[in-house]
């Protein structure tokens, strides 16, 4: 009875040692516990390429590499001049209405209303606008980046 337990305490430990070293070499980082209500969040001047918009970062840093959450948000009659991002792009439309276009015009929009979500690749160029004050959410991986294109407004 006492060399199963023994044997069961050192696979326990071993799988441990395992998962811990997994954890590690995936480059897994530790999560914090973060909890946010809307009073609490610290809005702050947007990318300057969205005259008028804020943000605020709700969990990790746009500027590095890794897992982060921020919220845009847009005046109403914002415009988002055609740009696109080196990473993937994952938004989801927490309040109000955004009409968003492919390419550098704005030809057939996809309205999209609170609740909705879109996901672009890296180097993708898209553009878009708000009649009304719209916030979204961008949870994806830094580093975070805008880039207009030439031509756009």
């Amino acid at each position: 009875m006492k060399r199963t337990m023994m044997f069961l305490v050192m696979i326990f430990f071993s799988l441990a040692a395992v998962g811990v070293a997994a954890e590690k070499k995936g480059g897994v980082a530790a999560v914090r516990q973060v909890i946010t209500v809307p009073a609490d969040i610290q809005w702050q001047a947007g990318p300057p390429a969205i005259p008028g918009a804020q943000m605020a970062v709700l969990e990790g840093d746009m500027a590095k590499g890794g897992f982060f959450v921020a919220r845009l948000k847009l005046p109403a009659g914002a415009k988002i001049a055609p740009h696109y991002h080196d990473n993937v792009e994952r938004v989801t439309v927490i309040s109000g209405t955004v009409k968003l276009a492919m390419g550098v015009t704005q030809d057939n929009p996809t309205v999209l209303p609170a609740g909705s979500y879109f996901a672009l690749p890296p180097k993708k160029v898209h553009n878009g606008w708000v009649d009304e004050e719209t916030v979204l959410q961008i949870a994806t991986r830094g580093p975070w980046s805008l880039h207009v294109v030439k031509g756009g407004k």
